[in-house]
């Protein structure tokens, strides 16, 4: 059913739930992943400090996602990492648009009940309003380190 299936990343280490369950879906379904990581635009930048402040962080998310893609490589998931320099809502709809994603697939905040309503600005609970494809919100497991 779940063919291409997206995964917007931070650089973080608390996806691994979301990880573990892209891997059995695209397994299932003879699919593949995308990672994306958004690195989000400040403004005020002068042109000089922008591209060298944006180039590092692009470098470091390169080798997270690269990282994280190796993990889904050692199980036989095709997938593929994007870098992408922009806001990151806006940019992961069109992003999955753009690549005719059939699922999104975020991990969720961890829910906090003397503040229930905490989760309710994420970058989880934007994309699954606005998106035009399904969206499923995994819990973190817990063992992130």
């Amino acid at each position: 059913m779940f063919k291409k299936i997206l995964l917007p990343l931070d650089l973080t280490e608390k996806h691994q739930a979301a990880l573990k369950m892209a891997a059995e879906l695209a397994g299932q379904n003879h699919g593949e992943a995308l990672l994306v990581h958004v690195v989000e635009v400040i403004p005020g930048l002068s042109g000089a400090e922008e591209r060298g402040f944006y180039q590092r962080l692009e470098q470091v998310a390169r080798v997270h996602l690269g990282r994280l893609a190796a993990a889904l490589t050692r199980k036989k998931v095709p997938v593929h990492t994007e870098i992408i320099v922009g806001q990151r809502v806006p940019e992961i709809v069109r992003f999955a648009a753009a690549k005719g994603v059939d699922l999104i697939l975020l991990t969720s905040p961890t829910f906090q009940p003397e503040h229930p309503g905490a989760g309710l600005g994420s970058m989880a609970w934007k994309i699954g309003l606005v998106a035009s494809c399904p969206v499923l919100l995994v819990k973190a497991d817990g063992k992130e380190k």
